[in-house]
């Protein structure tokens, strides 16, 4: 592409300060809004802050990264959600190591597609936006490529493996990101009101439409009644309306099939013998063929539940409790997804080694959603159905997971450079000056 590593960041430092530019910020608010019908303050968080503080991380200029080879060319499916975060993390760290890099945008996105678009354009010379496939096509079109080496998938794990018989004939780097399941642990000596407010800002991130968002809450049972009394005052005083009211809270889903399988996954979970605390219906918000849902308190839940067991997508709150770890664990273990995890209160160091093994991101006393978190974001992949690569390596097509930075891994070298995920990723939190996000 002609540029230089040192012109390259300068090119991702500027990509980040557009995101944050009045005309681009209104732009992506209106184009994003309308084709998500997300709320404007969790756009204006997600979308355009996140990614724009991303761009600026000092880590970005690391040695490990300014010397890095390219691997040649990167294929990357984007999702309709986090498409700001994902840019961040996979474009730019494809792009910024010399790649070759191209990229397909959902077809949902009919009206913010081409502003992301002309925002990589303009700061990112030479990346290609691939509109004239579907995403099927885009993927088999990317693993037959001989000029394509890798491969990054964000989507469902329900049709991934489908893929790997044509990754693995072609040898073909596949990274791929889907599904969470995320648990909170409240524990005995938990600041209930801190664990509360945890438990809203970590599950109703987007609405609760995210694959980071908290999804299964393990309380202990000396403070269930308290948290789940708190938590549902909180949330029963949530306004429900369309996204375009300053006052709303809860705003509409608009993916029926989501919709949908929240209302199966309570009626599941009501019959299996959970107690409904609050919420659980839909409701009409003026828009048509998009309804809210009402959020929703669970207590009485079982790991084997449908609400517990499978990501809802939703802003549902399926609380379990336990009384001992041993009790704890097998629960926590029952997930076969492992992207974020977090506590209230004490962790028992075995607590903590095992939820540091099976999840990308362990928090105490936080949450992915705080400020002060915010280079972990940066970290992609996972552990279980959340994230895996498919690769050759010694003669062998295989699979790894963990913790991951993409512009390690886009790399020629990407068995060793991992090596450097951890120490790269600890002196990004270290470099940080955190601000409060809006």
């Amino acid at each position: 592409m002609g540029l230089d590593f040192d012109q390259r960041l300068a090119q991702v430092r500027a990509l980040g300060r557009a995101f944050l530019q009045p005309a681009v910020r209104k732009s992506l608010l209106e184009a994003y809004g309308r084709d998500t019908l997300l709320l404007p303050k969790d756009i204006a968080v997600r979308e355009l802050e996140v990614p724009a503080r991303l761009c600026s991380l000092p880590v970005l200029a690391a040695r490990d990264i300014r010397n890095a080879q390219p691997c040649g060319g990167v294929a990357i499916l984007m999702l309709k959600n986090s498409i700001g975060l994902t840019i961040a993390k996979a474009v730019v760290g494809a792009w910024l190591t010399g790649n070759r890099v191209v990229v397909r945008f959902p077809a949902q996105l009919v009206h913010s597609a081409p502003v992301f678009s002309e925002l990589l354009r303009t700061h990112l010379p030479g990346i290609e936006i691939v509109s004239d496939c579907t995403g099927p096509q885009f993927l088999a079109n990317a693993l037959r490529d001989a000029g394509i080496q890798a491969v990054v998938i964000y989507g469902d794990d329900s049709w991934i493996d489908a893929y790997r018989p044509l990754a693995e004939s072609t040898r073909t780097r596949v990274l791929f990101e889907g599904p969470g399941n995320d648990p909170l642990i409240v524990g005995a000596d938990a600041d209930i009101d801190a664990a509360v407010d945890a438990a809203i800002r970590g599950g109703l991130m987007n609405g609760g439409q995210s694959c980071s968002a908290f999804e299964r809450f393990f309380v202990h049972r000396d403070v269930h009644a308290n948290f789940v009394g708190r938590l549902a005052a909180r949330v029963a005083g949530m306004r429900i309306g369309p996204p375009e009211q300053a006052t709303t809270d809860i705003g509409p889903i608009a993916s029926p099939t989501v919709r949908q399988r929240l209302s199966a996954q309570v009626d599941d979970a009501l019959r299996a013998g959970a107690r409904l605390v609050c919420g659980g219906r839909g409701v009409d918000v003026g828009l048509e063929g998009a309804e809210a849902f009402e959020p929703t308190v669970l207590t009485g839940c079982a790991p084997q539940m449908r609400i517990v067991a499978e990501e809802n997508f939703g802003p549902v709150f399926p609380v379990l409790a336990y009384s001992t770890l041993d009790e704890l664990m097998p629960m926590l273990d029952a997930s076969q997804h492992g992207l974020n995890a977090a506590a209230y209160g004490t962790a028992p160091a075995s607590l903590v080694a095992w939820m540091q093994a099976s999840h990308r991101n362990w928090y105490l006393n936080s949450t992915p959603a705080d400020a002060n978190n915010l280079p972990t974001r940066l970290a992609d992949g996972g552990m279980r159905r959340s994230a895996f690569i498919w690769e050759e390596d010694q003669g062998r097509y295989g699979s790894r997971q963990g913790r991951r930075l993409l512009a390690l891994e886009l790399t020629a070298q990407p068995q060793q450079l991992c090596m450097r995920t951890e120490p790269l990723l600890a002196a990004a939190a270290l470099d940080y000056l955190p601000e409060a996000l809006s």
